[in-house]
């Protein structure tokens, strides 16, 4: 296992920088490049590394071999008062989704509800970046992608659905939001890549080997076949994201999309207002006294609090401003070799 005190920690502020440029330099437009570096920092502070900057080799990859597009036009195909369906062009996937959340937003404010799909686009990186930004804006946020297929249904051993996400975010008044993003396979597959880089194994009953066996090998994990979560019951979710993320809104399904860390299905992104069926007051209430009923609840042997889903991301966040983004050594060579060929100066670290 790799020892933590081998990694190497960077500002959030010059690694960004760092971000940017390199997309500047694979051809993005300036705007399409900050947001995309937003995005992957945004994910490294709150402890997400498996979508954070460890992502550019293979965005940089993606571009190269054309799987997605340095730039391109984001098309409405279709539209109403409270949906709409976006054609991505093919771009970076962190963009389209950025911009159908933007206009989940914006349709939820007139029209209390909205449901925003885009398909033809690349990997759209964290969930919780999108489902989180439209709870800081007071709606309930929903989002949810397929990916390229590495899991098995219950009870099978062959890849048909992706790791295939889906997110939630619940505004709280005067404070941060609750944020639910989960892969609905055991474990998602760019953590399998972590793993391995940091020597772990991975979780019992997540992947199984090329052959159907059970396996903790991170290596052997990726040639394999991972598990949806919980048996049978992550396997209806990852069903239900499947349909809504490709047959619902017109994505590609998982088994047809290219297999690479740039790529993905469909995007599908929603946003309710509360007030849709009470007063705001009255939500923010109800929301205050479930908070403190789940925080005063007793905590069992092994536990010394009661965390709510995004508690720890924020706590991680706030500590890595301060003490800067921590990268593991192959990471660190990895973004070495990307600032060599682009000409980018790469950070200097911390301390």
């Amino acid at each position: 296992m790799l020892s933590q005190d081998r990694y190497e920690r960077y500002p959030a502020d010059a690694l960004k920088r760092f971000c940017e440029e390199c997309f500047v330099r694979a051809g993005l437009l300036p705007d399409h490049a900050k947001i995309i570096a937003e995005h992957l920092i945004t994910a490294n502070l709150r402890g997400v590394d498996s979508h954070g900057v460890i992502r550019i080799p293979y965005y940089l990859e993606g571009l190269e071999r054309g799987y997605v597009k340095p730039r391109s036009e984001i098309k409405v195909l279709s539209e109403t008062a409270l949906s709409a369906i976006l054609d991505g062009g093919d771009l970076l996937g962190i963009i389209v989704a950025t911009k159908a959340t933007d206009l989940a937003i914006r349709k939820a404010r007139s029209s209390k509800v909205s449901l925003v799909g885009a398909r033809r686009l690349g990997h759209v990186g964290m969930l919780a970046y999108y489902t989180r930004r439209i709870a800081k804006e007071g709606f309930i946020g929903f989002a949810c992608a397929n990916c390229p297929s590495r899991v098995a249904p219950w009870g099978g051993a062959e890849r048909i659905f992706g790791t295939n996400p889906i997110s939630i975010g619940i505004p709280v008044n005067g404070g941060n939001p609750i944020v639910i993003d989960m892969a609905t396979s055991a474990i998602a597959a760019f953590k399998i890549n972590v793993a391995l880089r940091q020597g772990k194994s991975i979780p019992p009953n997540s992947a199984l080997t090329r052959d159907g066996k059970p396996t903790r090998d991170p290596r052997e994990a990726l040639e394999g076949v991972l598990l949806p979560f919980g048996g049978h019951k992550g396997y209806a979710i990852g069903l239900l994201v499947e349909v809504l993320s490709s047959a619902f809104i017109g994505g590609l399904v998982s088994w047809k999309t290219i297999d690479h860390a740039s790529t993905q299905g469909g995007f599908l992104v929603a946003a309710v207002d509360p007030e849709i069926f009470r007063t705001r007051e009255e939500y923010s209430s109800d929301i205050r006294e479930i908070i403190r009923k789940v925080k005063g609840c007793r905590v069992a042997e092994g536990f010394s609090e009661i965390l709510l889903p995004g508690e720890p991301e924020d706590r991680t966040y706030e500590a890595r401003l301060r003490e800067g983004i921590p990268l593991d050594p192959e990471t660190v060579k990895a973004l070495r070799d990307v600032a060599r060929r682009l000409g980018i100066e790469f950070p200097r670290r911390m301390g």
